[in-house]
């Protein structure tokens, strides 16, 4: 069986593209994988056009070596956009040898540890505005208020899920927080936090742990929005609230490391890292609680590596999962083989036509994902549905 042909997708998800590669194989069996970047879609897919001469002929079996070479070839350009392209070749090749010899990929990273996955909402409740700010949601009404968020988390409660994450959100009716409808935050800051952000915060988290009851897990994603001083007083402001987690990203380890050290709050990154090296020097100066890991930056056989490095050090991982409903049986795939997995994420609310794009849509009951038996990753892509929802080039 030898590679034929390599063909890129950028589809619309909504609030930010979707970048899938489909490998042919001169046997007929096709694999495909998720290299989605929310900033740069189609730099990743001329990446992908770039490496493709070279996997042409390619037995896909020898994902190993194909990986390493696509790295190589990417020595002189080293950076996100190479790898989110390496990485959706990778995850392709799996889905290739699990078709081929009849085993779902969790089979092919060592086997299955468990047979459902606990979830947590994403986006839970920031989704749903950048839904409607589109049109796209379904007839759910926006949160504009802390009212409106009320309503909102007692539907969370309901829903099953026992862990959600949210965004900063700015809604009317918080007294000395933030005005409605105003920016998260302006792209170049200090990185320090205002009092009306903490305000606005506060209320926020306080209002899902008053409605969704103290069993509820919270998590609070604020990205790359604070620095050092900014992420210390947001997460010790957090501690009465008992949080899953705060997510602050940070380019220095030893930064995050003395956010950590300064709180009771659990620290969570990793959504913006690639490669073994990249996590290292965070897990050497235990810099976090949890290790978030981005399977559409790093594939399948980086991402093993890198859970594998995460349990050396003793630390939970919990992937990154907020891009293509393809990235979900991805993720599955390494969960279901890892260790030291906590819980992954995922998106209850998006695009209406999320479903219409795989063959098999995510089995999910009560909060929990199933974890799929068939083989390869378990779903197919409808490549007339990819190419009915593209997302806009230009």
């Amino acid at each position: 069986m030898k590679i034929s042909e390599i063909k890129t997708f950028v589809v619309n998800g909504g609030f930010r593209p979707w970048t899938f590669v489909k490998i042919e194989t001169d046997e007929g069996v096709v694999g495909w994988g998720d290299a989605s970047d929310w900033e740069a879609s189609f730099a990743t897919c001329k990446v992908i056009d770039f490496l493709k001469p070279f996997l042409i002929g390619l037995d896909p079996f020898n994902i190993e070596a194909i990986f390493w070479q696509n790295v190589n070839k990417c020595n002189r350009s080293v950076g996100g956009i190479a790898w989110k392209a390496i990485a959706g070749i990778d995850t392709a090749l799996y889905d290739i040898k699990g078709k081929v010899l009849g085993v779902p990929v969790w089979q092919l990273l060592g086997g299955k540890i468990r047979d459902r996955l606990r979830l947590y909402w994403t986006h839970c409740g920031t989704g749903r505005n950048l839904l409607a700010d589109r049109g796209l949601s379904e007839g759910r009404p926006a949160i504009r208020s802390l009212d409106d968020l009320r309503g909102f988390a007692a539907e969370v409660r309901q829903s099953g899920y026992t862990a959600l994450k949210t965004n900063i959100m700015t809604l009317s009716g918080i007294a000395g927080g933030m005005p409605a409808g105003s920016p998260e935050k302006a792209k170049i800051t200090s990185g320090m936090i205002s009092r009306q952000e903490l305000k606005t915060i506060e209320s926020v988290i306080a209002t899902f742990r008053d409605i969704c009851g103290p069993e509820m897990e919270i998590a609070l994603d604020t990205g790359f929005t604070y620095r050092l001083g900014g992420a210390i007083r947001l997460a010790r402001s957090l501690e009465p609230y008992d949080m899953m987690w705060l997510e602050a990203e940070s380019f220095d380890p030893g930064a995050l490391q003395v956010v950590r050290q300064s709180t009771r709050t659990p620290i969570v990154h990793g959504e913006s890292i690639y490669g073994v090296h990249g996590y290292r020097p965070y897990l050497e100066r235990y810099a976090q609680d949890v290790l978030m890991i981005d399977l559409a930056w790093n594939g399948l056989t980086m991402g093993k590596k890198i859970a594998d490095l995460a349990a050396a050090y003793d630390v939970p991982v919990s992937p990154h999962n907020c891009h293509s409903p393809l990235t979900t049986f991805v993720a599955a795939s390494l969960c279901a083989a890892t260790a030291n997995f906590f819980i992954l994420e995922t998106d209850v609310e998006d695009v209406p036509w999320r479903d219409d794009i795989i063959t098999e849509p995510a089995d999910i009951r009560n909060g929990y994902l199933m974890v799929s038996d068939k083989p390869g990753l378990g779903t197919e892509l409808v490549e007339d549905a990819l190419i009915r929802y593209a997302w806009p080039a230009g």
